[in-house]
């Protein structure tokens, strides 16, 4: 079988969650797959062939995003593909006619109501124009969650047989850290603090950043020493006010804000953190929550939309809406050792049941039953 996929998303400089399934999907397919071909379509050279085996194709060509799908669409009817698989962008899946399509459906926060004005109006206007014909046009559609699927239903009327759920798995695990000495080494080599409250995310609106941060407000003015609040991730849009709330609440010297960090450092950031928040508006799966639970972080995460099916029953959850409930919860934890090892442990074992693994098993199962 001939197996298509658009990774043209892969070509941004520094991947949040999407492009980050994206790649880890590729290496396990790449890892497990030794029977069907693929092409993996490009528009900048980001993709190396050496990197990969001699039966895939790596295809790449700069030009203009319109020019640029239609020559992916031709050159999937010459080279006779028998699925195409849009992971991130829908464009493709809703214009191609020569085979079946299949979309990896990650959320349609752009679609819901109270989420949708996080958002720029450009991807607004794209999704809203491209993503309801895709998942009409798919032969199959592939949810990242269960509460993902329920969405599709509920703002698409896509039938609910027409969607299998599948959870991405992890790229981290506990047996990537090592001691904890160096991990100082690397946290001192990056000038961050070696003791932490933990984000991780893209800077914008969504992820709630601002509740987060008047929580550590109201924990700061309960004692004051309390450990630095670290916020890792891209600036992504709308992002001001988080900068601005720091300074206004005299936060400076309090909260850190490290930018995008480089992969590698992330286990050790997520091991070392007293506690991991993610308090997050909504999210189609939360991936962030599942690697602090990997690499052994207590986490504190959003009660809504599909957070809970990732952490189960090893995180704390909370009303994101609400400052106070976020700041109890923080108290929590950061007041009490056994609980943290408590958490800890519990995450672990959550986090373990995620695999890379089963989700390209799930997929290639899925991709032959269309395909027959």
């Amino acid at each position: 079988m001939k197996i298509a996929i658009d990774c043209h998303t892969l070509e941004v400089e520094n991947w949040a969650g999407k492009e980050q399934v994206l790649f880890n999907f590729l290496l396990s397919l790449k890892a497990n797959d030794k029977i069907n071909d693929y092409i993996l379509y490009c528009r900048r050279q980001v993709l190396k062939a050496a990197d990969w085996p001699q039966r895939w194709q790596i295809k790449s060509w700069q030009l203009p995003s319109p020019l640029w799908q239609l020559i992916v669409l031709l050159h999937c009817l010459i080279q006779k593909v028998d699925v195409l698989v849009a992971p991130c962008a829908y464009l493709l899946p809703a214009i191609n006619v020569f085979c079946a399509n299949v979309v990896i459906l990650h959320d349609v926060t752009t679609i819901i109501p109270d989420i949708a004005p996080t958002h720029k109006l450009g991807i607004k206007i794209k999704e809203k124009l491209f993503l309801r014909l895709a998942l009409r046009r798919a032969k199959v559609i592939i949810a990242v969650s269960e509460h993902t699927k329920k969405d599709a239903v509920k703002y698409f009327n896509i039938a609910p047989n027409k969607i299998d759920v599948i959870y991405p798995g992890c790229r981290f695990n506990q047996s990537l850290i090592s001691l904890d000495i160096l991990a100082a080494e690397k946290l001192s080599e990056h000038h961050l603090p070696l003791e932490f409250i933990l984000f991780v995310g893209t800077l914008e609106p969504r992820k709630n950043l601002n509740n987060l941060i008047l929580a550590y407000k109201q924990l700061h003015d309960r004692q004051k020493a309390i450990p630095s609040l670290l916020i890792v991730g891209k600036k992504g849009w709308y992002y001001q006010d988080i900068f601005n709330l720091v300074a206004t609440n005299n936060l400076t010297n309090k909260v850190v804000f490290a930018g995008y960090l480089p992969n590698e450092l992330l286990p050790y950031l997520y091991n070392k953190a007293l506690v991991t928040v993610y308090p997050s508006l909504y999210e189609g799966f939360g991936l962030p929550a599942l690697e602090a639970m990997a690499c052994g972080s207590p986490v504190i995460a959003t009660n809504t939309s599909s957070v809970s099916e990732v952490t189960g029953q090893a995180a704390i959850l909370v009303n994101p809406y609400s400052v106070d409930e976020i700041a109890d919860a923080m108290h929590k934890v950061l007041t009490s050792p056994d609980l943290q090892q408590t958490m800890r442990k519990q995450g672990l074992q959550q986090a373990a049941q995620f695999s890379w693994l089963n989700f390209v098993q799930s997929f290639l199962t899925i991709i032959n039953q269309i395909t027959k």
